[in-house]
């Protein structure tokens, strides 16, 4: 049964993949009717309606960031940002300050797209392609495909045709899709050589159009698309934007049984739930209060491990039908790829169980065979963002700390320890954080991981 299927999704979501959130508000109840009863007759529609925020938060979220974005790059070409990421980088959740970032939004009713890189070397690269209910369909780069100069065909979702020589074809789950590279930079003197290998990056349509596709997207509204971060802000409109995104990329067969239940409250494709029956717009409008409040509380709850543990988004990238898993990496870190290419590892939270604060100050101390485990391709950082996950202003400009920062100083024994505070500890800058006054978050990222069953230290309270 429908309800049978979200119970076990949703259960794995907070078991599992979630890797210690907890939900405290978790609405899987089926009822005891029988097998063949209609879903408005099993469940309350205010439920069914909060599974249906739950289950449409990544998609809303990414075609949004796709409206924001596409107001500024043209649809099926490649923006290499030039730049590190900043403090006034607010596009994307959680942005790293470790790579420069090359975007790309494509729409495959146009034909297929070329991508193409030169020769690598020795510098890390990856273009991470998501589906648009933020499944990664596919890695092109350092570990996935490696350093010699590659071409890719990305096609969209049924294509047959013959690719250019040489050229790996690639199939789109959907329609519209979003491909995020990233270039490794080494240190700041570094930066011109990694935007010279950015500048040899190519993408372009070769068509033909498909002869039959699903319509596309709406159209953008520039200066005034919705924020990608207030998805619940919409109340029952949301569901508007979720069915405009289910007619122009149909989704997964295994997402029929809630796309079902979701139809008796008229989200179908295509269609404007907002404007329908009184009722079934109550129950929507119920539904994005209970659904905002479901992932709230996850995050709000934390780790579930000792006071100062981490979460690890550990199956990121891969949902299937854990939708909550789905939406709470979308609302923390949109965008996050599979762990064999990164894992991360999210903290709130000091050893005393109370919100990390910058007036408090915090150690990370890590012993010598604590360091995050790498291949020696990859890198590792801890950053520091808001409680909105954006990076905070500091005065030295340093967003994050990891094993290309230089000056850092260790123990006599090999060990490290990073300060964490909103004023540098008695020992200097080295090892120091930068953290605003008041509540931060922390996250560890370690790209090419050698043990996904690594966990960070404790972070421990000065006080």
């Amino acid at each position: 049964m429908a309800c049978e299927v979200r119970r076990r999704s949703l259960g794995r979501a907070v078991a599992v993949a979630t890797a210690g959130f907890l939900g405290a508000t978790i609405i899987a109840a089926c009822g005891s009717s029988s097998e063949d009863a209609g879903p408005s007759e099993s469940r309350d529609r205010a439920e069914v309606a909060a599974d249906g925020f739950v289950y449409g938060y990544a998609p809303v979220a990414l075609a949004r960031t796709r409206a924001n974005m596409t107001c500024l790059l043209p649809i099926n070409q490649l923006y290499n940002q030039s730049q590190m990421s900043g403090p006034d980088s607010r596009t994307v959740v959680a942005p790293n300050v470790d790579t420069l970032y090359s975007v790309a939004w494509l729409d495959l009713r146009s034909g297929p797209i070329l991508l193409a890189h030169p020769e690598m070397g020795e510098r890390y690269f990856g273009f991470q392609l998501l589906d648009i209910y933020s499944n990664v369909f596919a890695n092109v780069g350092t570990r996935e495909t490696g350093s010699a100069a590659g071409s890719f065909l990305v096609v969209p979702p049924g294509w047959s045709g013959a690719a250019p020589a040489g050229a790996e074809v690639i199939e789109s789950p959907t329609w519209d899709s979003w491909v995020i590279g990233r270039t490794l930079v080494e240190s700041m003197d570094d930066l011109p050589a990694a935007q010279a290998a950015q500048k040899q990056y190519s993408m372009r349509v070769l068509g033909p159009a498909p002869a039959t596709a699903p319509p596309a997207l709406p159209p953008t509204d520039c200066g005034n698309n919705p924020a990608p971060q207030a998805v619940g802000a919409a109340g029952p409109a949301f569901y508007d934007e979720l069915s405009a995104v289910l007619a122009a990329n149909p989704a997964p067969e295994a997402d029929a049984p809630l796309l079902a239940e979701l139809a008796e409250l008229g989200v179908t494709p295509g269609a404007t739930p907002s404007a329908g029956d009184p009722q079934d717009v109550e129950a929507l409008a119920s539904g994005v209060v209970l659904g905002s409040e479901r992932l709230d509380d996850l995050i709000a709850e934390g780790s579930d491990g000792d006071p100062g543990s981490w979460s690890s988004l550990e199956d990121a990238g891969r949902y299937g039908t854990d939708y909550l898993h789905r939406a709470m990496v979308a609302k923390i870190g949109l965008g996050a790829n599979v762990p064999e290419e990164s894992m991360y590892h999210v903290t709130r939270e000091g050893t005393d169980g109370e919100a990390l604060r910058g007036s408090t100050g915090h150690l990370l101390h890590f012993d010598e065979d604590q360091l995050p485990p790498i291949d020696p391709r990859g890198f590792w950082s801890i950053t520091l963002y808001g409680p909105d996950m954006f990076l905070v202003p500091n005065s030295i400009a340093r967003y994050a700390i990891g094993d290309r920062t230089p000056g850092l100083v260790r123990g006599d024994d090999g060990s490290l320890d990073v300060w964490i505070s909103s004023s540098p500890p008695p020992s200097g800058k080295a090892n120091w954080l930068p953290a605003p006054e008041g509540e931060f978050v922390l996250m560890l990222r370690t790209y090419l991981p050698t043990d996904q069953a690594w966990s960070p230290p404790v972070v421990q309270s000065a006080e």
